[in-house]
């Protein structure tokens, strides 16, 4: 390319790309390998060799040389399709025409040379596949381009597949509505419901029994994890646009870090010397679905998934071909084996009207306030322009059903056009104690009606890849995804509330990899990873000046204000730098990475006062009889809680992957990694710092401008593997046959946002108020219709504050404020990896493995209410604090069997047999009955099965698959896939809704375990059981417990019961796609087809129960459903898909 452009066109093409990869967003960078011995008929090693590495979708070659040991190995390799060639003198040149290379794994090749001329050549033809995992102990799986396009996931989601990698336990389970369902008890946004375009996409499973947060998400090596919620993805990339994904429950490469769950590396989809692509229509109805068989103990009626969808999309791959000016010669210039695009687009459209019966005031109201209140700010609020509801139809309907005070006759009368709840009476300003106001006047004041709610989706995702071969030594690469994701819809009907959520999520990054020498490669990679939203810019013309007013002498209650907005920008950026150096026998690495994390967050629904009227008289006079706010108490003025977070986290690794005999492979790695304490742009965070001993609120302080706590440099994570394939077993040959792989290391995790920065609404920049004496309260709007900004100063929120603390000092009619804070020692969550397996190749393409696998997390987080553990400070009401005491431990063994795709069949199917222990299972919602003494919540995790089997299979039907005439293409071609998953049930722990343990001064617990259990109950696991009276335990279950006392104690009474004792109802599910493949004529490619396609999800629409949640009508003893589940989960799911592939 640079003989043939032109200089302006060289620099014009290259401003392009920088501006794609600087001003868009996400990944092109590989980290898989190969590596092997090149050795002669007797095993020895061959020095010298030449190892030519060609890949086949790009032409692309690369050279390797074998060193002393016969060693060679090739790194940063994209997967897909490979042709290797090795040669030396006195031998003959071997050509292995087809290695298929798996995606962010090193395999091994041995290569056999076989003596003769150089001349002469030996071509094995058929596919080069490890089916053996000889050159590391990593317990991960690959996900295929063929499982992407045929397994069937809901919302084509990709992440859908992650829980059917070795090591990973979920269910994929959807609600009754068609909603993710999330593992029990689990904060954060869940799993998509809302296909590839979820905004944060954490996908409910667990990784060698860690947490849901643990887990972390790639995309081409860069990272799209959300910073507030850990083990969410920023990023789902849609299907077209996804080669292959990697999935590792354990992990033992230095290169890896952030977290210790689940890694979940994607492969995007590249450009190659032909041009392919697809297009794609999916069509969801509502119609098609089955309602599931029970609708819950109340009787009520089975629900289906009523979601409806048109979802389409494509992509479109190649070679980039440029014209040529003046230049001569060829009119344009190819790209072929240079230059290379890559582009797919996924767009789901809904536009939906909704209705809903309520209350709402009458026209004649807003006639009154201009007729009797004329410049109240009622009036102006009620007759602003597109204030009036959509109104459908007006419903008649009796005073009663608006509020059970409206049944006197007294109070509230049918009148024509709704219902007369009274008069005006008064001035303004004045309260009105009076329900009734002056009197019925016979004129209708608010009324029943079918209101008209409607709403609109547009949801896209755009992704673009750039691959250039500058020359044969530099590789530059560029990608993105850009997913806008716009809803409008009206929250209460109004037309002047129209509000559109205008979310966008991005990923990129710019990759420049350099091969220095055949034994030493460098790649250096910049990226940006942001999600954001304006809901202001999005909303210019919205009503933001109107305050929250809520009247509520009839249900619900009535809000002229439009709803919350915000102002969020999340942006990640992130340089790292990688050596790779090939000495001897040893494959090098070594490495940094720095990140900067930008959180920009404005709660700008904070900025306007809350009012609340005890009546729609003193709405109309103007009277509140509360005011609740947010305020910053040193200038009084609302707030908006605006913050300006900063972080950083530094890493160095080194790894060595030694190949230290051609059967025996050692990993050996030490990653330092650092994550910085968070802070505040402009100082505006305040640490809490607690006294000494029993003193520690009592003496607490606020220290303004500092770091949230202080650092923890210490994590040096080493890691170890081994992978040795023995010759012989007890005398028995395996050569090739046999592998034992097993590993240890040590990993951090980073403690995610969501629970820190929950410490930036602390004194003293914010005040949360509630203001009922009426000579306090301002009432008013704000300075513009449109701007939720700028509101007088309320003079009686603002605070004096003790100098030496910088608590606020005691005001009357002001409640002390909320704490919410960690510790300043905060050490890092870590997690110990450990894991030993076999695997043996078996005849016909299976391969068996039998392995045990585990991991103890130390120093995890929880968060409970300090003041329970000491004496409280009067000046403060509750301190909510993190602490890091949470361990926990896993074990399991695993049995995999699985058959690589050949005679038309693909199996992967795993059985888990584990435990998993912990003292609470989530970082935020941290459920403990008895928080004081930890030992009496060692239990199973919440999370915890002890049973979890789950297959996947893709089955070219036998039904003239061979024929490739137009019989063939037009009647075979019949493709069945599917997912079977299974487990035992999630446990639950019985606990008393008999009200709360009052702790002196400090606060109240509850609920309670029991304080006895008597045994005797037994648990019947069916379904049957679950849905009967008395459920799981039987009729009269709570005579086996003793419940707790009630009332004021030093202490809550400890539990007879452990936690997480019983066990909920199981699952089954099995979801299919059926596929009739249409062959299409040669001049469209050999691949092309059209894909005709059911997909069928729970296709025998199986009952599956949904898990007990903590403290659930399930879980209380005292309560009529105990042991009882409360709802079904998804019935049969049908959706249709055609999908051209050329």
């Amino acid at each position: 390319m640079c003989d043939t452009f032109t200089s302006s066109l060289r620099t014009a093409l290259c401003v392009f790309i920088l501006m794609l990869g600087l001003g868009m967003t996400a990944s092109a960078q590989f980290r898989a390998g190969i590596q092997g011995a090149v050795t002669d008929p007797q095993g020895a090693a061959i020095t010298g060799a030449t190892v030519t590495l060609t890949n086949k979708e790009t032409n692309r070659t690369q050279q390797a040389t074998s060193g002393d040991e016969g060693y060679y190995r090739f790194d940063r390799l994209a997967p897909g399709q490979y042709m290797i060639t090795a040669e030396q003198a006195g031998f003959k040149k071997q050509v292995l025409e087809s290695v298929v290379v798996d995606a962010e794994q090193t395999q091994g090749i041995n290569i056999q040379l076989e003596t003769g001329e150089v001349t002469e050549t030996v071509t094995v033809s058929s596919e080069v596949t490890e089916q053996l995992q000889t050159e590391n102990a990593n317990i991960d799986g690959s996900i295929s381009e063929q499982e992407i396009l045929r397994l069937p996931q809901a919302g084509r989601d990709p992440y859908e597949l992650a829980r059917t990698a070795p090591g990973i336990f979920g269910l994929g389970a959807r609600s009754g509505s068609g909603d993710s369902v999330r593992l029990p008890n689990s904060s954060g946004p869940g799993g998509s419901s809302n296909s590839v375009f979820q905004t944060e996409n954490q996908v409910p499973i667990s990784a060698n029994g860690q947490r849901v947060s643990a887990n972390s998400f790639e995309i081409d090596g860069v990272s799209v994890n959300s910073q507030a919620w850990g083990g969410a993805a920023v990023v789902t990339p849609n299907q077209e646009s996804v080669k292959e994904v990697r999935v590792a429950s354990s992990s033992y490469s230095a290169e890896n870090g952030r977290n210790t769950g689940a890694l979940i590396q994607v492969v995007s989809q590249n450009g190659t010397n032909d041009f392919h692509g697809s297009l794609f229509f999916k069509y969801n109805e509502p119609a098609l679905n089955a309602f599931n068989k029970w609708g819950g103990p109340s009787g009520g009626s089975p629900r289906r998934n009523e979601k409806r969808f048109r979802q389409y999309g494509g992509s479109i791959g190649g070679p980039i071909y440029l014209p040529r000016f003046g230049e001569g010669g060829p009119a344009y210039w190819s790209g072929k084996d240079k230059l290379f695009f890559f582009f797919s687009y996924e767009t789901v459209r809904n536009r939906t009207n909704n209705v809903e019966n309520k209350w709402i005031e009458a026209p004649e109201f807003g006639q009154l306030l201009l007729n009797q209140r004329s410049g109240t700010l009622a009036s102006q609020i009620v007759n602003t322009p597109g204030m009036a509801h959509r109104v459908l139809s007006v419903i008649p309907n009796d005073c009663a059903s608006a509020h059970p005070t409206l049944a006197d006759p007294l109070n509230c009368r049918v009148v024509a056009g709704g219902l007369d709840i009274g008069s005006p009476t008064g001035v303004r300003g004045q309260s009105v104690a009076n329900q009734v106001g002056g009197g019925l006047d016979g004129i209708p004041d608010i009324r029943f009606a079918q209101v008209l709610f409607p709403s609109n989706n547009k949801s896209q995702q755009f992704n673009g890849r750039f691959d250039f071969q500058a020359t044969n030594s530099d590789l530059v690469a560029l990608s993105f995804y850009y997913t806008p994701n716009d809803t409008t819809f009206s929250p209460n009907g109004r037309p002047i509330q129209d509000f559109l959520s205008a979310r966008r999520h991005t990923a990129g990054s710019l990759l420049y990899t350099r091969t220095i020498s055949p034994t030493t490669l460098n790649e250096a990679r910049f990226n940006v990873t942001r999600w954001y939203f304006d809901e202001f810019a999005s909303n210019p013309n919205s009503p933001w000046g109107i305050p929250h007013v809520r009247v509520a002498d009839f249900l619900p209650e009535i809000d002229w204000a439009p709803g919350g907005a915000g102002v969020f920008f999340q942006t990640s950026y992130n340089f790292r730098d990688i050596l790779s150096k090939v000495v001897g026998s040893h494959g090098l690495k070594f490495g940094g990475e720095v990140a900067h994390e930008q959180n920009n967050d404005t709660v700008a629904w904070a900025a306007r006062p809350d009012y609340f009227f005890g009546n729609l008289w003193n709405f109309a006079n103007d009277a509140p009889v509360r005011e609740t706010g947010h305020f910053d108490p040193r200038t009084g003025i609302p707030t908006d809680l605006k913050k300006y977070i900063r972080g950083n986290t530094y890493s160095l690794f080194v790894q060595d992957d030694w190949k230290a005999r051609p059967n025996l492979t050692l990993n050996l790695g030490l990653r330092w990694e650092y994550f910085a304490p968070l802070k505040e742009k402009f100082g505006n965070l305040s640490n809490f710092i607690l006294g000494s001993g029993q003193n520690a609120l009592t003496d607490a302080r606020f220290e303004v401008g500092k770091p949230l706590h202080e650092p923890d440099r210490n994590n040096f994570g080493p890691q170890l593997g081994f992978a040795w394939s023995p010759q012989s077993i007890i005398g028995r040959d395996v050569e090739n046959k046999l592998v034992l792989r097993g590993g240890f290391g040590i990993g951090y995790n980073r403690i995610p946002q969501a629970i820190t920065l929950n410490g930036r609404l602390n004194p003293p920049f914010l005040g949360q108020f509630t203001i009922e004496n009426r000579e306090q309260i301002l009432y008013t709007l704000g300075p513009s219709l449109t701007s939720p900004f700028g509101y007088p100063s309320n003079p009686s929120t603002i605070l004096r504050f003790d100098p030496a603390t910088n608590i606020p000092l005691p005001t009357p009619g002001v409640a002390s404020p909320n704490v919410e804070t960690t510790q300043q020692d905060v050490p890092n969550p870590y997690s110990y990896r450990y894991s030993l397996e076999a695997q043996y190749d078996l005849p016909s393409n299976w391969v068996a493995s039998l392995g045990y696998q585990g991991s103890g997390g130390r120093k995890f987080p929880r968060v409970v209410n300090y003041s329970l553990f000491v004496p409280a400070s009067p000046r403060l009401n509750s301190v909510r604090l993190m602490l890091t005491d949470v361990n926990m431990n896993f074990n399991a063994m695993i049995a995999r069997l699985s058959h690589r795709f050949s005679n038309s069949f693909d199996l992967n199917a795993q059985y888990r047999w584990s435990k998993s222990i912990d003292t609470c299972s989530d970082d935020q919602n941290c459920v403990q009955s008895y928080p004081f003494d930890q030992s009496t919540e060692r239990g199973p995790s919440d999370y915890d099965v002890t049973h979890a089997f789950t297959a996947t299979g893709l089955w070219d039907l036998p039904i003239l698959r061979n024929r490739q005439d137009f019989v063939g293409k037009a009647f075979g071609g019949w493709q069945l896939n599917g997912i079977l998953t299974t487990s035992s049930g999630f446990p639950w722990t019985p606990v008393y809704d008999i009200g709360c343990v009052t702790l002196t001064g400090r606060g109240n617990v509850c609920p309670l375990r029991p304080i006895a259990y008597s045994g005797g109950a037994e648990q019947d696991m069916s379904n049957e059981a679950f849905q009967r009276p008395g459920g799981t335990l039987g009729t009269g279950a709570a005579r086996f417990f003793t419940p707790p006392p009630g009332g004021d104690a030093a202490i809550p009474p400890r539990p007879g019961i452990g936690r997480n004792v019983f066990r909920g109802p199981g699952y089954f599910n099995i979801d299919m796609s059926l596929i009739k493949r249409v062959g299409l004529p040669g001049f469209m490619g050999e691949t092309s087809g059209l894909d005709l396609r059911a997909n069928f999800f729970n296709i025998f629409n199986n009952l599956n129960l949904a898990p007990f949640g903590y403290n659930s009508d399930s879980t209380r003893v005292n309560n009529v459903n105990f042991g009882r589940a409360t709802e079904a989960l998804s019935g049969r799911v049908v959706e249709f898909q055609v999908r051209l592939s050329f």
